[in-house]
């Protein structure tokens, strides 16, 4: 028979029983297990010894009223995707809890525009090659006007210029229409109008001053003198002395006009302090209200042009666009800032769309922007996304239409309109950031791309965690419709898509039509291990010849309390040791000990545990 020892008796080499330590070294010595420095011997015939990882992810149910992609088994590959892109540009992240299915990040000579469907863009040509500074152009009906220096010609064909007569002395400083005839600013000479059935130059205002911002509002002439704003609706023969507002800063600057459902509205700016005032037509027509406030910008964002189309409000700051609304008293609601990192100061709308200029695009393109007034992202926050590019830098100035085509001006270099039939030769989009809903670590083996029959080439590339990215081989197949591509081994936390679609090498009107692409993904989270340990609880134990005893009652006790205020302990297994929280205890008897007065139960305390991954 073994020798007896008591639980406080020291066992060499090994520490005294219980310690208090989270560990204790007679695991593995003597002992098979411990818990927070307790250590126990296991009911091997209870057969309850188990240790498993839990579920990598939990059942899911999908409760939508159509089938989509959260009806695909959550126990295989997780699918993100995108089958239209007709909500725009500038959502970062992808698939948070608040993006929208249909935006992505950025683009450029992508058409984003038709439902279900991203193809290229139109090219561009060029119609005038003109470096001049004061370069500007102006569409009237089926015309195309163009002011460079101190001349003014217009073409209907877009190839042919006819020089207006009784032209300029000074270089122009703005130019407007009211449909028929058109104003020009003249430097330091007043305003010289040309009736289109002539075209013939008449003054219009006279004088010295050079007039600015020139815009014609509801059948008004409207135009600035540093800070004062003037309202014509006859010709003068002398230079007005009265204007219909003149600011209280000497140095507060105009920069546009624009029509509103029942308002006139005129911004402009002072220091960091941009405001937008609002006036309305006396009953009786002859002049117009005195302006007041109907906005104030955000301190630090300065206006630097103003527009208006199907009744909204477009607004150019120094840093993007914002579109607003008028309430029943004119004053604007407006909606987020779409920022395009240089300012914008022309609009034009035509059909459901707005053009503006989006100067240097990046380090090799300036050009135009595009909203789509008939998607709605948010209150006042329209679609939009990259247009037409031109290849060159420079601050991009007027923008048109004629024919249905925008035509825009580029300083330096001259104005471009959107070619009659040719796709830009290659463009690109970028997803934004997706992380298939879970911050964990996931692969992405498979990549998917769908097309209608394929004429030029599409080409996946994905950014992991920030990185560059990597492009897969180009899908070339003439007349392909589907492509499945192997991803990468590499765990990932979080993936952006870029898209590359080049047009046909033989056909330059023809260009591949992406109806979808899919990322699928293996979620490989940290997972815990559930530990279902049996414990033989009897008062005393003979382990290897030798009898320990135990307090039955204080270990069940120490036990529960794990249970019933939570905390993290370390559980040792041999020479294994892992972080643990004690989620249940359950007590089988098997016996009394007939040790006490008391009934003193003893038998198998099976507890189960979870690692703190």
């Amino acid at each position: 028979m073994g020798t007896l020892v008591d639980f406080r008796s020291p066992f060499r080499p090994a520490a005294g029983f219980f310690t208090g330590t989270g560990a204790t070294n007679l695991v593995p010595n003597v002992y098979p297990v411990a818990l927070n420095g307790r250590p126990y011997v296991i009911d091997l015939k209870a057969n309850a010894f188990q240790r498993q990882f839990d579920a990598r992810v939990r059942d899911s149910v999908d409760q939508s009223a159509e089938p989509g992609e959260a009806a695909i088994n959550s126990q295989g590959l997780w699918r993100r995707s995108q089958s239209s892109w007709h909500y725009g540009a500038g959502q970062k992240f992808s698939d948070s809890a608040d993006s929208e299915a249909f935006r992505f990040n950025t683009s450029k000579g992508i058409d984003v525009w038709e439902k279900g469907e991203a193809s290229l863009l139109k090219d561009v040509t060029q119609v005038l090659a003109d470096s001049a500074a004061t370069l500007r152009a102006l569409t009237v009906g089926t015309r195309l006007y163009v002011a460079t220096g101190a001349v003014v010609k217009h073409t209907t064909n877009l190839s042919t210029f006819t020089t207006c007569t009784g032209g300029l002395t000074g270089a122009n400083a703005g130019i407007t229409t009211n449909g028929f005839d058109v104003f020009v600013s003249e430097t330091g000479a007043g305003i010289k109008k040309v009736t289109t059935s002539t075209d013939v130059f008449a003054s219009w205002i006279t004088g010295t001053d050079t007039w600015t911002n020139l815009s014609y509002v509801k059948g008004r002439l409207m135009a600035s003198l540093d800070n004062a704003v003037h309202n014509f609706t006859n010709s003068v023969s002398a230079a007005p002395s009265a204007a219909l507002y003149t600011h209280i800063n000497t140095g507060f600057r105009w920069v546009g006009f624009a029509g509103g459902q029942n308002h006139i509205y005129m911004g402009g700016f002072a220091g960091n302090q941009s405001l937008i005032y609002r006036t309305t037509i006396k009953a009786d027509a002859t002049t117009l209200d005195t302006p007041i406030v109907a906005l104030e910008l955000p301190a630090g964002e300065t206006i630097s042009g103003l527009g208006s189309y199907l009744g909204y409000i477009l607004i150019g700051t120094t840093t993007g666009i914002r579109v607003a609304s008028s309430d029943v008293d004119g004053n604007l609601i407006v909606g987020p800032l779409i920022e395009t990192g240089n300012a914008v100061n022309s609009f034009n709308g035509y059909d459901r769309f707005v053009w503006f200029n989006w100067t240097n695009f990046d380090a090799t393109s300036t050009g135009l922007g595009r909203l789509d007034l008939g998607v709605f992202i948010s209150t006042n926050q329209p679609a939009f996304a990259s247009d037409l590019m031109v290849t060159a830098q420079g601050v991009v100035g007027s923008v048109n239409t004629i024919n249905e085509r925008p035509v825009f001006v580029v300083i330096g270099s001259g104005i471009y309109v959107e070619h009659a039939t040719d796709k830009v030769s290659t463009g690109y989009f970028e997803s934004g950031i997706y992380r298939w809903g879970v911050p964990d670590a996931k692969f992405i083996p498979k990549w998917d791309l769908r097309v209608r029959p394929l004429t030029g080439s599409v080409t996946l590339a994905v950014k992991s965690d920030g990185g560059a990215y990597h492009t897969f081989a180009a899908y070339t197949l003439p007349l392909g419709k589907e492509k499945t591509l192997s991803g990468l081994e590499d765990r990932v936390f979080e993936a952006e898509v870029k898209i590359t679609i080049d047009r046909s090498a033989t056909d330059s009107t023809a260009a591949p039509e992406l109806t979808r692409w899919m990322g699928r993904a293996y979620a490989a989270p940290l997972r815990s291990q559930i530990f279902s340990i049996p414990l033989l609880m009897y008062n005393k134990l003979n382990i290897r010849g030798r009898e320990y005893y135990q307090d039955v009652g204080v270990e069940l006790a120490f036990l529960r309390d794990l249970v019933e205020t939570a905390r993290i302990v370390q559980y040792q297994e041999n020479e294994d040791a892992f972080s643990v929280i004690v989620e249940d205890v359950r007590f089988d008897v098997a016996d009394d000990s007939a040790l006490n007065a008391a009934w003193d139960w003893e038998g198998t305390a099976t507890i189960i545990m979870r690692s703190v991954a």
